[in-house]
């Protein structure tokens, strides 16, 4: 009997760990490459095998929402919003055949409606679902053959696909992206005044050739989620690889946190309102533990699991 008490308690562990993970809603957060080279271009194939696995309700990315005119002005002001307007100028939408699509899964749409739902997502600057229909238009509900490389293709939509998805939810937050590129500048300036800036390219080298190994075996995602490889990019994120204060690079890091913060905001809210139980967050790698901290900090009722703790 003494044998079995050992046992009886893990097995108690897991079921309560199952029953609170049913009670609560849950956002899985996982943190992308973005663009990966072509050396490494299956690197997100282990990624999306987790993914499907864990069967997500709903993907939320790192787009923009529509509704926040602030920051898609200052983050798709090159080339999505100006583009947006030339469809907008040719198309026109028939909302009731905008209804009656979005009521269907994507197996059960043709290319016709990738087309027509690609340019509605344009004219609505909803870049994460123009893109997600502009790639079914191309490739089809099976997707492309071979890897594209980029985290909206061989990740995003192919989760989409393989969940038959027909949306895809924005989550970003870049109302403060021109004073952080402007800090940016300033900070890298005053480095290299002040001769720490050779911190920074020690940190970024050292970094490098730790990826080296992970790229080689076929690991890279899961290595790129890593909690210690997410500090190791917060450092060039929040531009703390300094050895002394410096008032530019401090202020842009407090406005890197501040764009956790908002995204968190955003993620969860969406997640409440639309009553998601298992959400899945595909984001760049460095801002993972920063939205972390802050769903659990801004949403404790939600239960937020990241990839290094699986």
């Amino acid at each position: 009997m003494k044998t079995l008490l050992p046992f009886l308690f893990f097995v108690s562990i897991c079921m309560n760990t199952l029953a609170q993970s049913e009670k609560h809603q849950q956002v899985f957060i996982m943190g992308t490459m973005h663009e990966v080279p072509k050396i490494v271009k299956n690197a997100y194939r282990p990624l999306l095998k987790m993914a499907i696995k864990y069967q997500p309700d709903a993907i939320y990315t790192e787009h923009n929402r529509s509704e926040d005119s602030l920051s898609l002005a200052n983050d798709e002001y090159k080339f999505f919003l100006p583009y947006a307007d030339s469809i907008a100028s040719i198309f026109s939408e028939n909302e009731k055949r905008t209804v009656e699509l979005m009521k269907k899964q994507v197996t059960e749409m043709t290319v016709v409606d990738f087309e027509y739902l690609k340019h509605v997502f344009a004219i609505r600057k909803d870049k994460a679902n123009w893109s997600y229909f502009s790639y079914l238009h191309k490739y089809g509900p099976k997707g492309s053959d071979k890897p594209l490389r980029h985290e909206n293709w061989d990740l995003t939509a192919k989760l989409a696909i393989a969940m038959n998805m027909n949306y895809i939810f924005s989550m970003d937050y870049q109302q403060e992206a021109p004073l952080y590129n402007k800090l940016w500048k300033d900070c890298i300036r005053a480095s290299k005044k002040d001769g720490q800036a050779k911190l920074l390219t020690k940190h970024n080298k050292r970094d490098y050739r730790k990826h080296i190994l992970p790229a080689i075996f076929g690991n890279l995602g899961r290595y790129s989620n890593k909690i210690s490889t997410i500090k190791r990019y917060e450092v060039s994120n929040r531009f703390t690889f300094r050895e002394t204060p410096c008032d530019a690079c401090d202020e842009a890091g407090n406005i890197w946190d501040r764009r956790n913060a908002g995204m968190a905001k955003n993620i969860g809210t969406q997640i409440l309102a639309k009553q998601h139980q298992k959400a899945i967050v595909i984001v760049g790698a460095g801002h993972v533990l920063g939205i972390k901290s802050e769903l659990e900090k801004q949403f404790p009722e939600l239960l937020v699991t990241i990839v290094d703790e699986l």
